[in-house]
């Protein structure tokens, strides 16, 4: 599919809901994943399609995004709060995706991305503005976050035992936030 047929898809096409039937890394690059996308219609049959995708989204700094999040964090004490975060898009086996298909020709089909990266960080926000409870206050110790073992960016390995328990994790080689994902 080429870029102006997909954006046409976007811009309109008709909105569904698709299911992560699965999720590869590139070998190429780390950053980007081949996702398998099922679309099951109520009146007949089911499409299944793949599409690449970065599985993280970072707001443009100076966008409306960035700077709604920089208040959010700033609420929140966050040391730097004018970093904009890399935000996991909901990418993995079952999660629930926007998509976009041409209602003359179902099988051409696109991940909504737009939508993704709008619930995306709808989501970020509403975890970050819930009131933060201690540890001990909900019957168990350890961080508060997982991070992953390595730098989406570029690669390197992440210090997890420190990164977990910072209140902004870095990548200590390209100084890039790390995504999180709450524990709870």
């Amino acid at each position: 599919m080429t870029e102006a047929e997909r954006e046409g898809l976007l811009a309109a096409g008709t909105a569904a809901q698709g299911m992560v039937l699965g999720n590869e890394p590139s070998a190429a690059d780390r950053r980007i994943s081949l996702v398998r996308v099922c679309v099951e219609f109520k009146d007949g049959p089911r499409v299944e399609f793949s599409e690449e995708l970065a599985s993280l989204y970072q707001p443009e700094p100076g966008s409306p995004e960035a700077r709604r999040l920089a208040e959010v964090r700033a609420a929140q004490g966050i040391q730097h709060p004018d970093r904009v975060p890399k935000i996991q898009l909901p990418l993995f086996g079952g999660e629930r995706v926007p998509v976009r298909y041409n209602a003359a020709d179902r099988g051409r089909a696109v991940i909504d991305v737009p939508a993704l990266r709008k619930r995306a960080l709808h989501d970020y926000i509403q975890r970050e503005q819930k009131p933060k409870e201690p540890s001990s206050a909900q019957g168990r110790s350890g961080p508060p976050w997982a991070v992953p073992t390595h730098c989406p960016n570029c690669g390197a390995p992440v210090d997890q035992a420190r990164a977990s328990h910072d209140r902004d994790p870095m990548c200590e080689f390209c100084h890039q936030p790390v995504p999180v994902t709450p524990l709870r």
